[in-house]
Formats: structure tokens, C-alpha cells, sequence
């Protein structure tokens, strides 16, 4: 499609110029009143070629023998009446056909719309009115009313009109245009959300500038043993996603998306999300709910092993990557206990030794113990 303001082109369903900023209008099919004065025209020229015809044939008539004179005289006067007779038909059925165009549906719409044109909405709405009056379910007519309320800055009933073309015609591509417009003008951004989830995959397509998809999440929600670095796939070019990861709705106020998104705390995460357009236009919010819970890491290895012992030994503890030991003897160790962090020399007398580990996120492993019996 091309502007009618700027010429420059643009795909189905643009409802403003992307060059010049018009607006982009659609045109009704109707008969034009030019079409009826057309019309009009045509039958006037077919009465005058009767009319014509019926003379010429008065006039060959008149020239036949003179011996036959009154009775041609008789004759003609029939041929004249019936020609009156003619005329007088012809006349009443071209007055016939004008009254009933001009009482037409058609007749209605060709008048409201030139007057539109011309900007002339006071007798646009006139006429439109008498076109419902003929055929109240037109959605054409009530679009037309719909449009010359907006041009009176009669919004509220405009959207009334439109709202109910939309019900009634839901594969009307112009009703939904016209209603579209009218919510981006008041930037009820929502409203065209709510608006296009209810409408047809046709009318996505057709208006698909006005569609902001849910993005899809890297990693759906449920449990997990380590943290997550999350993502959001599928974002349409200019699109923004705001989120949330208390449970709280998420709007243009909230965390902007820049990057992975990180979960490290353990715990029960809820991650909310909305995206929004390149017209500000939301998607529905996406939720996803996270349960980290991390596994303590695995008891420590002391060596040497239980036993009675005749000479020192040393007792050498090790534990997974990251993690710190803490140790005692004869109690339970704990984070307030000695840290380990060499060889510990077996002390004199019958011990128990015992270790933990614990990782960097502070999660505490299982005891592990060895009894040692050594004298000197």
C-alpha cells in the first residue's frame, strides 16, 4: 500500500504513514453519486433514441399514398397517442428509478462519504443516519458514524460504535483498525493488549504491530540443587522486558532486562515478567516459580584410621573444592570450632577426633569422627 499524503509504502495493516505521520484511510465499496448521475444520464439518452424513432416513424408514415389519407390520418393519430403513451411511461419510470436511488442504502453512503471528504460532519452524520435508518447492521455505515464522532471529539460514542462492530463483525479488519487507533490515541496500551488476545490469528497477522508476544524463559520454573542464570528468549526487535523475583507485578518501573539473570539464594524464588512493544504495547506477564535448595557437601576424610598407635601420627584432613574444615576433639565440631589447616600431631591419651566441612554458601556437611589410643 502506498500514502495517499507522501507516496511512501507500507505493509497491511498500518494504521499511520511510518514517513509522514497520516493516518492511513480506508475506503467503503458503495455505488458513488456520480455512479447514479451516471445512471440518470444513460436513461435520458435511451427516451430521446425512442422518441427519435417514433417521429421517423410518424414521418414514413405521412408519405404513403394520398388516396389513403384519412385513414392514415386515423392511423397516425393512434401512432401519436400510443407514442404519448410511450413518453409519459418513460418519463415515470426514469422518476421511478431516481427516487428509489436516491432513497437507497447506497445513495445514504455515497452522500455521508462525500461529505466526510469535504469535512462537512454535520451533514455526514445526516446522511449516515439515514443509511442505518435502511440497514441498521452495516458495519460500513457504523464505522462511518464511528469516524465522524471522533472527528466531533465525540470519543466515547465512537468507541461504543466500534466496540459493538467488533462483537458483531469480528473478521472486520477496518472496525478493528478504527478501534485501534482510537486506543493508541489515548494510550490505553492494555486495552489493545486484552483487545488482540481475543482477536484472530488473521487479525494478529494483519495488525501485528500492535501484538507484544510473552517472551519465553530459559528455564522453566521447579527444583533445583544449584543456582540459575536465566534468560529471555524470543524478543521481537525494539521489544523490553521489565521482572520481578519477590512475587510482585512487574511493570516499566521494575528491574529492566540488560543480561542473565542470576539465582543464587536458596529458597522459593517467584520470577514475574511483562514485555512491551516498540508501541508500549504490553504482552501478558509470565511467571515462573523457582525452589533452590542446595546439597550440603559430603562428610570429610580423616586418616589415619581408628586404632591404637604406638608413635605419633599426624592426622591429615581433606574435603571437597571450596570448602573450610573445622575440627575437635572429643565434641562435636562446629563453626565456632578450630580450623583446620594442616596436619594436626595425634595427641597422647584415647581421643576422638572429629571434622565438618563447610562450603562457601555455608551449607554444613555430616560429622565425620576417628577414635585415636596412643601413649608415650
Amino acid at each position: 500500500m502506498k500514502c495517499t499524503n507522501c507516496g511512501a509504502e507500507f505493509e497491511d495493516g498500518t494504521l499511520f504513514c511510518p514517513k509522514c505521520g497520516k493516518e492511513v484511510q480506508w475506503v467503503p465499496e458503495y455505488h458513488t453519486l456520480e455512479t447514479i448521475l451516471r445512471q440518470k444520464e444513460l436513461m435520458e439518452q435511451e427516451k430521446k433514441k425512442k422518441e427519435l424513432e417514433a417521429q421517423k416513424e410518424r414521418e414514413r408514415q405521412q408519405r404513403k399514398a394520398e388516396q389513403e389519407r384519412r385513414r392514415k390520418r386515423k392511423k397516425n393519430m393512434i401512432l401519436g397517442s400510443c407514442a404519448a403513451v410511450v413518453v409519459v411511461a418513460a418519463g415515470l419510470g426514469l422518476f421511478f428509478v431516481y427516487q428509489t436511488q436516491h432513497n437507497s442504502f447506497d445513495f445514504q453512503m455515497a452522500q455521508a462519504e462525500t461529505k466526510f471528504s469535504n469535512k462537512n460532519y454535520e451533514d455526514a452524520l445526516k446522511y449516515v443516519q439515514q443509511a442505518l435508518a435502511l440497514r441498521p447492521d452495516s458495519a460500513e455505515a457504523n464505522i462511518l458514524q464511528a469516524k465522524i464522532y471522533l472527528k466531533n471529539e465525540d470519543e466515547a460514542a465512537a468507541l461504543d460504535i466500534l466496540l459493538e462492530v467488533v462483537k458483531e463483525f469480528p473478521d472486520n479488519t477496518s472496525a478493528y483498525g478504527e478501534l485501534l487507533r482510537l486506543y493508541e490515541n489515548q494510550e490505553e496500551y492494555e486495552k489493545i493488549r486484552d483487545l488482540m488476545a481475543n482477536a484472530s490469528e488473521e487479525m494478529q497477522d494483519t495488525y501485528q504491530s500492535y501484538v507484544c508476544p510473552l517472551p519465553t524463559v530459559s528455564q522453566g520454573g521447579g527444583e533445583y540443587t544449584e543456582a540459575l542464570s536465566l534468560e529471555f528468549n524470543n524478543l521481537l526487535e525494539g521489544t523490553q522486558v521489565y521482572y520481578t523475583v519477590d512475587g510482585s507485578k512487574p511493570d516499566t518501573s521494575s528491574q529492566k532486562y540488560e543480561g542473565a539473570i542470576s539465582l543464587e539464594e536458596e529458597g522459593k524464588i517467584t520470577l514475574k515478567y511483562i514485555a512491551y512493544n516498540e508501541k508500549n504495547i504490553p504482552s501478558e506477564i509470565g511467571e515462573e516459580t523457582y525452589q533452590i535448595t542446595y546439597e550440603a557437601p559430603e562428610k570429610p576424610l580423616i586418616s589415619p584410621s581408628d586404632g591404637q598407635y604406638e608413635y605419633a601420627e599426624q592426622i591429615i584432613v581433606t574435603a571437597q573444592d571450596g570448602c573450610d574444615i573445622y575440627y575437635a576433639f572429643d565434641e562435636e565440631p562446629t563453626l565456632e570450632s578450630s580450623k583446620y589447616t594442616g596436619p594436626i600431631a595425634m595427641p597422647t591419651g584415647e581421643h576422638t577426633f572429629s571434622a565438618i566441612a563447610v562450603d562457601e554458601r555455608g551449607k554444613i556437611s555430616p560429622v565425620s569422627s576417628k577414635m585415636y589410643v596412643y601413649y608415650n
